[in-house]
């Protein structure tokens, strides 16, 4: 009885009606996307009833034979909602015939590995589908049917190595690179859905060469991210489980429990603080040690609270091993004077504070007025630098402090290092405020060293030529050694958290961190782009070349637009910055590579934002005989044309234009010159254009819009300092007494209301209404 594009309704029997689903109604995806042209009022069709409802007299029909679908059926379904891919894996529910129900794993989606899988389905799309597992029969009308949407699958083709999906973790062998979508991410891991049967799961200490903080893992690796070539490094097939690895190859095992034995010395990473003790990560391998609480440090002054993720270690000693667990030990008293020394260098002791009951034990304490500092205050002190220290002396000589009370702060390696030369030795007692008899310590051909400090001397070198800064430029003195040290250790920790919180993923500012991101997206083209634009920034255009050729050839071609995208960047670049014959020669292997007009168009686009319009014209005029039947080429000639003044170009290229078209596509081009006249040449003669079209083409109301916005442009502000409406309401008066359908002169009705709204007054929209209440009444006469 009637058909619409939601549906058809049939008359079943005197009041009652039925309805079919457009997925009821055909299993051919061509009848779906056009019922009208497939059915017709008073046709009659054989039905099978799914649902009735007594209350409102109507029948839900399917045309389909059959009431189920079975494994390995093909189906048509309609996305009905996206999901968020986190928890079971699944990305989306359909709509399937038989008012059934169903769902896709993010597995099953394609059989590409896909950087955004859910970006590419667009809802209340029908899709082409296959049964994997029918709807539990014990679940009745509530159960869903799973769904592949995968070529392969749907259309019976070959499976390839890659598009393979492993079912068990039989399936697979250690060592073989694998693909899958997070399913989900905390602190026990990232895991990765494989297929939709097969989860693995990325240990911590497996998802980065470097540390990564447990509290991070979810944001780094949010559900629905792709994970690409992970290495399968365990397997146990009795339970199913399945270990994987985003580690480098090379660098996995390479430093093992077998290499250590109790008393090596090592360094690391603090990877995590518990309240029983530290995780250290060894260097150059995935070895985590316990450093238990009591083996922190000798005295209570250095506690778990002074270790943070993220910190270096400096040494650590092997306490114990058993099986493949390993104990350290961080306290001073461990480790002899030998590595202590080869530690700090003479430069590193009292750098950290696992130093400090050491140095306690053998410092004296300062008297500072009525005030007692121990020495851990006044170590304290010297990290405020040198100035700092040098005031504090200055005080304590002022008030009659013995100075032989002031701590020898480098007393045991200056005194035991038989490779520092005697005038350094000199220089090291003056810089950490001992005096010496004499106006100096030492004094070696024309260099002075270690002379007297005093306030005199301070204002004789303020005064003198600035050789005391020069002197102090040819040698740092350990304290701006060491805080020299002491920012670099700063700047590799906040490097080390910016890494770890992710930050070189959204803002990468470095040619590590960019090279870090082309591991996980090389296939996405915007970040090729930015690293040619950083390397530009830096004014090296070798390196942006290079790194556009790796990009050409890097980006897949399954990913056409990304692969467009590459190639356009990388002639941007040799157009603007090469020149005519590298760029030649760069434009013919693009053309080679992607569609030819694309880039015809590309390239007289980057012509003409580079302002040379000969060059420009010429490519235009180059695509204009290769693509002869292209309205869209002949139109961007034309608008280029008009938009550089050439309007006798433009109005010569026309004919041309036209005679090359099929008829079929004039009008648009037609109506696209006129705009162009009504915008950069005579408003008089893109009227003309557009009413000689509208004599061959009277009925085309899309014509017609264009055409009266067109001409209200032309008369009104600001392309004119007074409207003209005399011209603008003949022509709307005009379209108003065409002989159209009711739905199209409403158009116009409406289109002339809402100018007199915005122009007119009361009285003139009045005439309007009347006009159309008067041609209602003439239609329903």
């Amino acid at each position: 009885s009637e058909v619409r594009k939601s549906g058809l309704w049939l008359e079943v029997a005197p009041n009652i009606r039925g309805r079919v689903m457009p997925l009821d109604a055909s299993a051919d995806i061509s009848v779906l996307q056009s019922l009208t042209d497939h059915f017709h009022v008073g046709q009659v069709l054989r039905a099978r009833v799914l649902r009735a409802s007594a209350g409102q007299k109507q029948l839900d029909l399917s045309l389909h034979s059959s009431a189920t679908l079975s494994k390995g059926d093909r189906t048509l379904a309609r996305l009905e909602k996206l999901e968020g891919v986190a928890g079971r894996g699944i990305a989306a529910f359909f709509q399937l015939p038989g008012r059934l129900r169903g769902f896709v794993h993010v597995t099953e989606l394609f059989d590409f590995w896909a950087q955004h899988p859910l970006k590419r389905l667009r809802p209340k799309t029908l899709y082409e589908a296959s049964v994997l597992e029918p709807a539990p029969v014990e679940a009745g009308d509530q159960g869903r049917v799973e769904l592949t949407l995968r070529a392969t699958v749907v259309h019976g083709r070959a499976e390839s190595a890659v598009e393979r999906r492993p079912m068990e973790a039989g399936d697979l062998k250690i060592g073989q690179k694998v693909s899958g979508y997070v399913v989900n991410s905390n602190a026990k891991g990232v895991f990765v859905a494989l297929s939709r049967k097969l989860v693995g799961r990325i240990r911590l200490k497996a998802l980065s060469d470097g540390v990564v903080a447990r509290e991070n893992v979810a944001r780094l690796h949010p559900p629905g991210e792709l994970i690409k070539d992970a290495t399968v490094v365990e397997i146990d097939r009795d339970i199913g489980r399945l270990e994987l690895s985003l580690r480098k190859p090379g660098d996995i095992g390479k430093l093992t429990l077998e290499h250590l034995s109790l008393g090596d010395v090592v360094s690391g990473q603090v990877k995590a603080v518990e309240k029983y003790g530290l995780f250290v990560r060894l260097e150059s391998s995935g070895i985590d040690g316990l450093v238990h609480i009591s083996e922190v440090s000798d005295s209570a002054s250095v506690s778990l609270d002074s270790y943070k993720v993220g910190d270096r270690i400096q040494r650590a000693k092997v306490l114990k091993i058993e099986g493949q667990k390993l104990w350290l030990g961080l306290k001073p008293s461990l480790f002899g004077g030998e590595e202590l020394e080869d530690d700090g260098n003479d430069e590193e002791l009292g750098d950290d504070e696992q130093g400090e009951e050491m140095e306690q034990s053998a410092a004296p304490q300062v008297h500072v007025g009525n005030s007692r500092f121990s020495k851990s205050v006044a170590q304290s002190t010297t990290k405020l630098g040198a100035d700092v220290a040098k005031e504090a002396m200055s005080v304590e000589a002022a008030r009659g402090q013995d100075r032989k009370e002031v701590p020898v702060l480098r007393q045991v390696s200056a005194a035991d290092s038989d490779d520092e030369a005697p005038w350094e030795r000199a220089v090291d007692k003056v810089g950490f405020g001992e005096q010496t008899d004499g106006e100096a310590a030492f004094i070696f051909a024309d260099f002075k060293a270690g002379a007297m400090i005093s306030d005199e001397d301070d204002d004789a070198e303020d005064d003198g030529d600035g050789a005391g800064e020069i002197e102090s430029t040819r040698r740092l003195s350990k304290r701006q050694k060491k805080a020299a040290k002491n920012a670099e250790v700063e700047e590799l920790r906040k490097r080390e958290a910016e890494v770890a919180e992710g930050r070189w993923t959204n803002d990468p500012q470095s040619i590590e961190d960019f090279e870090r991101l082309l591991l996980t997206e090389g296939d996405t083209s915007i970040v090729w782009i930015r690293y040619m634009a950083f390397h530009l920034k830096m004014s090296d255009l070798e390196k942006a070349r290079q790194v556009a050729e790796r990009a050409v050839k890097h980006v897949g071609f399954s990913e056409a637009s990304e692969r467009f995208n590459a190639w356009t960047a990388f002639l941007n670049l040799e157009c603007t910055f090469g020149t005519e014959e590298t760029a030649e020669s760069l434009f013919k292997r693009a053309v080679a590579h992607n569609d030819a007009k694309q880039m015809h168009m590309q390239l007289a686009q980057i012509h003409e934002r580079n302002k040379k319009v000969g060059t420009a014209t010429r490519v235009y005029e180059i695509a204009c005989r290769k693509f002869a039947q292209s309205k869209s080429v002949w139109i961007a000639f034309l608008t280029f044309l008009y938009k550089q003044g050439d309007l006798e170009g433009g109005r010569k290229t026309l004919p041309k234009c036209l005679a090359a078209l099929p008829k079929a596509k004039h009008p648009m081009v037609v109506s696209k010159a006129a705009i162009l006249e009504y915008s950069h040449g005579s408003s008089e003669r893109g009227r003309s254009i557009f009413e000689g079209l509208l004599d061959s083409y009277p009925k085309r109301t899309d014509l017609w819009s264009v055409y009266l916005d067109a001409h209200i442009k032309a008369h009104t502000p600001p392309r004119v300092a007074e409207p003209d409406f005399r011209h603008v309401r003949s022509l709307l008066e005009r379209c108003c007494t065409l002989s159209l359908k009711a739905m199209k002169m409403r158009f116009f009705f409406k289109r002339w209301l809402d100018f007199e709204k915005r122009w007119g007054d009361e009285e003139s929209q009045e005439k309007v209404r009347a006009k159309a209440r008067a041609f209602v009444e003439n239609q329903a006469a």
